[in-house]
């Protein structure tokens, strides 16, 4: 017990120290008492001076010190031996199987339907502070985000990585989600849990039937419909027709999967009560296996502090006898007592109007800052507060600060001048190239802006394509009956000869093949052959001129997946009718391009980055922190490499890819 024995608080025991201090205090005083032991000689003090007015104070300070000491020890709270606790810990799992298909960048739901998606994941990690939690993401295959474990901030931090961009494969595969969660049970050795499917849409019978696979298993599934009944057209995608596709919220289909899954559906709300039914519908199947895991003990240490209190009771019994509590109480009680805060309009006399303004700016009372403030910046940055983007452009541009740019860029962005934002972010930078911010921002708005122009690009290549498609349908007529013309004067002036022979005895079908060819293209008339290579020329060059490199790109990977085709053969007859259905914006994305690891350039780059002095290192460093980061791109490697190593059929021959 001894060599157990320890405070828990060590750290009360530095009260001692003023005990101490104290008592040598007293101690040094002790004979000076009294003025006259200093006059009297020492044989006459027992006769001539008392001793009754001496003794009151001894005690008193005896009194103090005693509750001083065990109060001191009962705070640093002693312990010598263990104490058994029985610690509860719930076993309840949940899986989101949450949509990553095309369909969830519609917008009907603001911003997007994967937007409101993710803040419900959010909600519900926030609101599941026990029990095992797993992330699973679905489209044209299942794939696992993170699996079983009681750490939601992991799971709070790959939300931001998720987009549909990720996914090497288009549809719409809940069913494959649901096994996916089933799998993720079984592998924490879990017969019971609840699956939450987040999507606007499934394929319906397959996506049934896994849900009573699970439902049979022992697993739960309730279902969070994203979107509206109406819908919205999926961006960048259209029908061969270059029709927008517009997707509405499969309601009947996630209520089908909900009800054979034993669950419950609910369409997104704009408060928590969708995620309120949905995790209580959850607790309440589980909560047989949650009242059975609250066997396990814990040690804790056993404090004996309280009992050391115990000992203080007579010290303050006797204290309140002679008096001395209640005039303590007296001393401490209006201590104790909160100090008023009045807020008085006198205080603004002391504070000048900038002083003020910026009073109001904390406050959140921006009208008030705008008026209040003299200065274009602060009178900016109240109606950038306000979300007046245009007047504080207007008073940011009155300053050539680094601080008046970079706030003007920022309005900027916010009107959606990318251009001009990046221009004034310029302007900031060059009075102060160390602007972190500046250039953090600078990297975002380039972003937006290369994006925009991306999809400018995008919907141009796909007029071209499409006006291409008509024109080649014409060229194509047209040389179809020259072509049959051709044949029938052909085959009349052939009636007259004669097949000629070769050298080992064969006929010239050959040679004849190839006159023929070249009859074709010089039997038709100058005009008419004019006029086509013009036709023909013109989509070509137009086509060269708006697509340039994506044409280029969009032909190897269509060679690609050609050679793919023809090695799958005959094991994957879905997804080529996939791949021939799917509108050309669906297209798999274009693989990362990734350098040779032998290099020569390459490794004489880095070793002259070794030999870079202080300044340069430092200047590289900021050129890399330029450099957008893209916490997805593991993410999208990681389920490229997983769909190619499965490459499974996709069981669905009329599978839509979004």
């Amino acid at each position: 017990m001894l060599n157990a024995f320890h405070f828990q608080q060590p750290l009360w025991l530095t009260a001692l120290v003023p005990l101490g201090l104290l008592a040598w205090w007293l101690k040094r005083h002790r004979h000076n008492d009294n003025a006259w032991q200093k006059i009297i000689d020492a044989p006459l003090q027992a006769l001539l001076l008392t001793e009754a007015s001496g003794k009151s104070q001894p005690a008193l300070l005896w009194l103090l010190a005693s509750g001083w000491l065990i109060a001191t020890l009962a705070l640093a709270n002693p312990s010598w031996e263990y104490q058994p606790r029985p610690v509860f810990q719930t076993d309840t799992a949940q899986v989101i199987v949450l949509d990553l298909s095309r369909s969830m960048d519609i917008t009907d739901l603001k911003p997007t339907r994967l937007a409101r998606a993710k803040f419900k994941v959010e909600d519900i990690l926030a609101q599941q502070k026990e029990g095992l939690m797993g992330l699973v993401v679905f489209a044209g295959d299942a794939f696992t985000v993170t699996p079983l474990t009681r750490d939601n901030d992991t799971l709070r931090a790959l939300l931001d990585s998720l987009s549909t961009q990720i996914m090497p494969a288009q549809g719409s595969r809940a069913d494959l989600g649901l096994l996916k969660a089933a799998e993720l049970f079984k592998q924490a050795g879990l017969h019971q849990g609840q699956v939450l499917l987040i999507a606007d849409g499934a394929e319906r019978k397959t996506s049934v039937q896994a849900a009573k696979v699970l439902q049979k298993q022992g697993y739960t599934v309730s279902v969070l419909g994203v979107g509206t009944p109406i819908g919205g057209p999926i961006p960048n995608v259209r029908d061969a027709q270059n029709q927008p596709i517009v997707v509405p919220l499969q309601v009947s289909t996630l209520q089908q999967i909900a009800k054979a899954g034993g669950g419950i559906y609910r369409p997104l709300q704009s408060d928590d009560q969708d995620i309120q039914d949905l995790l209580t519908s959850g607790k309440t199947i589980q909560g047989k296996q949650a009242r059975q895991s609250d066997d396990l003990q814990h040690q804790d240490w056993k404090s004996e502090g309280p009992i050391l209190v115990l000992l203080l009771l007579p010290l303050a019994a006797l204290a309140f006898r002679r008096g001395w509590l209640l005039t303590l109480g007296f001393v401490i009680i209006p201590l104790l007592q909160p100090d008023p805060l009045m807020a008085s309009p006198l205080d603004k006399l002391w504070l000048r109007p900038d002083q003020q303004a910026d009073q109001a700016l904390r406050e959140g009372n921006y009208e008030q800052a705008e008026q209040l403030a003299q200065d274009p910046l602060r009178k900016g940055s109240a109606a950038y507060k306000r979300g007046q983007f245009e007047q504080a452009v207007n008073e940011f541009s009155q300053l050539h600060n680094p601080d008046a740019h970079y706030n003007r860029g920022n309005a900027l962005a916010r009107l959606g001048q990318y251009e001009a934002a990046i221009k004034a972010y310029d302007e900031a930078l060059k009075q102060q190239p160390d602007m972190s911010d500046a250039l953090t921002n600078k990297a975002k708005v380039q972003a937006l802006l290369d994006q925009q122009k991306q999809q400018k690009n995008q919907d141009n290549k796909n007029k071209d394509n499409n006006e291409n498609k008509k024109q080649d349908g014409k060229n194509q007529e047209n040389s179809s009956s020259s072509e049959n013309q051709q044949k029938n004067d052909q085959q009349s002036g052939q009636k007259n000869t004669e097949p000629s022979k070769n050298a080992d005895g064969q006929s010239g079908e050959a040679p004849q093949d190839k006159n023929s060819a070249a009859d074709n293209h010089t039997s038709s008339s100058p005009k008419d052959q004019d006029s086509r290579q013009a036709e023909q020329k013109k989509p070509a060059s137009d086509e060269k001129s708006n697509n340039g490199k994506e044409q280029k790109k969009d032909n190897q990977f269509a060679n690609a997946n050609q050679a793919m085709d023809k090695n799958k053969g005959q094991e994957q007859p879905d997804e080529n009718e996939d791949a021939i259905k799917a509108p050309p914006q669906s297209s798999q994305p274009a693989p990362e391009n990734t350098e040779p690891r032998g290099d020569p350039k390459r490794q004489q780059a880095i070793q002259e980055a070794d030999t870079l002095n202080n300044e340069e290192k430092l200047a590289a460093e900021q050129w890399l922190n330029r450099i957008p980061d893209d916490p997805g791109g593991l993410m999208r490697r990681k389920f490229k490499y997983q769909y190619q190593q499965r490459r499974q059929p996709a069981g669905i021959s009329n599978q839509t890819p979004w």
